[in-house]
């Protein structure tokens, strides 16, 4: 992200500042209160709230603050305090007019770190070296001026070497860093090497040697010696994890991660019980109840948690977290995920951009943050979050359609084609992918190709959620009410009535079908959940076109449109409550 006020660039990803292209001298501490002020401009921003933000945990004094003011005045030339502005006993207000925007990926170092092999005695090795893998990718991403390759995408290559090159080149990353671990007993031996992209010649390497136990040292290390090797600045601020916790909690974490990743319920099972055997053994940990609150919320993302219990014992997990940090940034991300899965689209918000404050290049948070900013109509910075999650997880499928989702909310449903061909492309038997695809077909008037994927849909996933609603929606579309209502079963209504999405396809399928009654009610419950995007509902959406005439959608539109314009345009991190 870049803020811009007068002749000043604020560069947070180089964490720098730039007075008409040449660099201002600023310590890294009195960068991040300056970059606190810049996010929240024109409102007062609290002392408490800045040393919350800038230093957590750490106990420091007022004398800290203020001489971070003292230098950022002196840095920006606000000698007269107009810049910045103290508000006795309140706080301080940063009232120049700032503008942002995101910054290209070709402005910054990438690297792709692939997936380390396994090399160990054992037979039980391999979730070292994915789990080292994702840690070395999660210490990486705080290097501000770093572009790091998701782990979602990474893992995309284990097993490829071979084509390791040729991606890195698509991905137009500068370097690769890859290696092995081979552990035996509880000993470690770890081996790696970074390259620069196009060749094979190694520019750095080395070789550790360790125990589990050593694991946290090794990943902090290897994480300075790249950030060193590239004469980058590797970032000090805590990833929501605590370095000194007990080093019995990464086994576990670890086996549980591996599992979870599988993305199937046998792998979510086994992830439980290996997360909760390490709790029974070590008591609460945040590492550990953060890798069970998302097992658990991954049951509700994977249509898994019928009856809520998953997502509820995710939430329990958030509470325990906090109890043990009040401001643990995976805390707030698990909550966030905990309110999105729920269906309380309002409530997740703060706490994700909170999240998202600490890591910002976490492709979940992007991508889920940009989702809401979607249905709120924030639209520019729905953009901007899709952008950047398609630049650190580029291999992930389902943040290709994500842009072409916003298109759909603005209306521009051709422009909607090309990003989910993408993503049913990447992931030709993912039943979400065949579904938006016989989405966006309905959304442009192609219903015999959309009648098509409807069918394949029914084929390879009769009887799923998804082959009802695509089924249910091809009626609608095609004027066949009864068969329209038919495809709406006990089941889809259900699984409606907290699902965003489901709400929302309900409304235009009965819209279509010309219940306007039951479309409306479903509409109604869109709004509750979160859709308040007005353009999207009064202008840009021909499906409700028959609901526009009814007082009762008159007066919901009226609500949604004077929520929409009061929603605040700077983040609301700091206005949380666990």
């Amino acid at each position: 992200m870049i803020y811009r006020f007068g002749e000043f660039a604020v560069d947070t990803l180089r964490a720098e500042v730039c007075l008409a292209g040449r660099a201002v001298p600023l310590r890294h501490q009195s960068f991040d209160v300056l970059v606190e002020l810049l996010n929240r401009p024109n409102r007062i921003v609290s002392k408490d709230e800045l040393l919350d933000a800038v230093w957590g945990n750490k106990v420091v004094t007022d004398g800290a603050l203020k001489h971070c003011l003292m230098e950022i005045r002196a840095a920006i030339g606000d000698h007269d305090r107009k810049v910045i502005r103290t508000v006795a006993r309140r706080g301080y207000i940063f009232e120049a007019p700032v503008t942002r925007e995101s910054v290209a990926a070709d402005d910054r170092v990438s690297i792709l770190v692939v997936p380390f092999t396994d090399q160990s005695i054992d037979a039980n090795g391999e979730y070292i070296a994915d789990g080292l893998t994702e840690e070395i990718i999660t210490e990486l991403s705080k290097v501000r001026s770093l572009r790091v390759i998701a782990r979602a995408s990474a893992m995309r290559l284990k097993g490829a070497a071979h084509a390791v090159q040729e991606i890195a080149e698509k991905l137009e990353v500068d370097f690769i860093l890859d290696g092995s671990v081979r552990k035996w007993g509880d000993r470690l031996r770890i081996g790696l090497q970074l390259r620069p992209a196009g060749s094979d010649d190694a520019r750095w390497g080395e070789h550790y040697d360790g125990t589990l136990g050593d694991l946290f040292e090794i990943e902090d290390q290897i994480a300075k010696s790249v950030a060193r090797e590239l004469s980058l600045e590797l970032g000090d601020q805590a990833a929501g994890i605590d370095r000194r916790e007990d080093p019995r909690a990464l086994e576990p974490y670890l086996q549980a991660r591996y599992e979870t990743w599988k993305f199937t319920n046998d792998g979510l099972q086994q992830a439980e019980r290996h997360l909760m055997n390490g709790l029974d053994l070590l008591g609460p940990n945040t590492r550990l109840l953060s890798a069970l609150g998302h097992a658990c919320a991954k049951y509700s993302e994977l249509g898994l948690d019928p009856t809520g219990e998953k997502i509820a014992k995710a939430s329990d997990c958030a509470e325990k977290i906090f109890e043990l940090d009040p401001h643990s940034p995976c805390g707030y991300m698990l909550l966030g995920m905990v309110r999105f899965f729920s269906g309380e689209l309002r409530a997740a918000r703060a706490p994700l951009e909170r999240s998202l404050n600490a890591n910002p290049a976490d492709p979940d948070t992007l991508a889920m943050l940009g989702y809401l900013y979607a249905l709120s109509g924030q639209n520019e910075r729905a953009e901007q979050l899709f952008d950047e999650c398609l630049d650190v997880d580029p291999l992930t499928p389902l943040n290709h359609c994500m842009p072409g989702f916003l298109a759909l909310m603005e209306g521009r449903k051709a422009d909607a084609l090309p990003y989910y061909r993408r993503f049913l492309e990447m992931d030709p038997q993912n039943p979400f992918a065949i579904w938006t695809w016989s989405y966006v077909l309905l959304r442009n008037g192609r219903v015999e190709a959309a009648a098509e994927a409807v069918r394949e849909l029914n084929s390879r996933h009769a009887g799923s959620i998804l082959a009802q609603l695509g089924t249910a929606l091809l009626h609608g579309v095609c004027g066949e009410t009864e068969a329209a209502r038919e495809a709406l079963t006990d089941e889809l209504n259900a699984a409606a009535e907290h699902s965003e999405l489901l709400s929302r396809e309900l409304t235009h399928c009965l819209a279509l079908a010309g219940e306007t009654e039951e479309a409306l009610g479903w509409l109604e419950n869109t709004v509750r959940i979160g859709n308040i995007n007005y353009p999207f509902w009064s202008q840009h959406n021909e499906w409700v076109a028959g609901l526009r005439t009814h007082t009762r959608f008159e007066t919901l539109m009226n609500e949604v449109k004077q929520e929409w314009m009061s929603i605040d345009s700077t983040p609301a991190a700091n206005a949380v409550t666990p």
